[in-house]
């Protein structure tokens, strides 16, 4: 028997609930588009990224699992197994870690949407709603010491712009970020002039002490 499945927070479809995961559907995530008929004009004006970058929708994910064929697939059990389902899934807000893709989670909201039942195959459908993007398991740390010359950091990033917290061992540490020059005194921050895209961000600090960036990186 093959162990793979998905959690929801800590409960596992396998280990915890005896569920064989079928199929797995993740939805594309769909750009929020906007466009202007400009009249008496071919087409139209695209204002996507008029405020920005182009922003997402929230995306669906539909999974589908079967009880273990190897077990009590009697009318009794199959009830009881739909009550511990429901009881343990249905409603939860969670982050959702597919076997096959361990080192991101989806963060969203799981619904236990059908139960399927013949006399040789049980099953259920549970789905969830999630954010567009898909959170990296570890967040991303970059620490250097600091000198007074400057000190040039490299803060590589996925898909998703984010401002990184800062933090500082000693006042007067700048920070120069894309042309802006930015001071920091002790202790964490956030500026939202420090946003970093999707690559390399280079940023140069100066002062004394170390300098830490913490921040989460996603993908589509």
């Amino acid at each position: 028997m093959i162990e793979t499945g998905v959690s929801f927070n800590e409960i596992h479809s396998y280990r915890d609930l005896n569920l064989i995961l079928s199929r797995v559907e993740v939805a594309p995530a769909a750009p929020k588009t906007n466009y202007v008929d400009i009249p008496g004009a071919d087409g139209s004006l695209d204002l996507s990224e008029a405020l920005g970058e182009v922003k997402f929708s929230d995306r669906t994910i539909k999974l589908t699992f079967t009880m273990n064929p190897g077990g009590d697939l009697s009318e009794a059990a199959w009830e009881a197994k739909k009550t511990q389902v429901s009881n343990r899934l249905n409603g939860l807000s969670c982050k959702i870690t597919l076997d096959k893709d361990p080192g991101y989670y989806w963060q969203g909201r799981a619904t236990v949407d059908e139960y399927q039942s013949t006399k040789r195959l049980r099953q259920f459908v549970v789905s969830a709603v999630v954010r567009p993007y898909k959170l990296k398991q570890k967040v991303t740390v970059v620490s250097t010491a600091i000198s007074s010359d400057g000190t040039t950091v490299t803060l590589k990033n996925s898909r998703r712009p984010v401002c990184p917290t800062v933090s500082c061992t000693n006042d007067n540490t700048k920070v120069v970020f894309d042309g802006a020059t930015y001071v920091f005194s002790q202790g964490e921050h956030k500026n939202l002039g420090v946003r970093l895209v999707e690559g390399d961000n280079k940023a140069t600090v100066s002062g004394v002490g170390t300098i830490t960036f913490t921040y989460q990186e996603a993908d589509l």
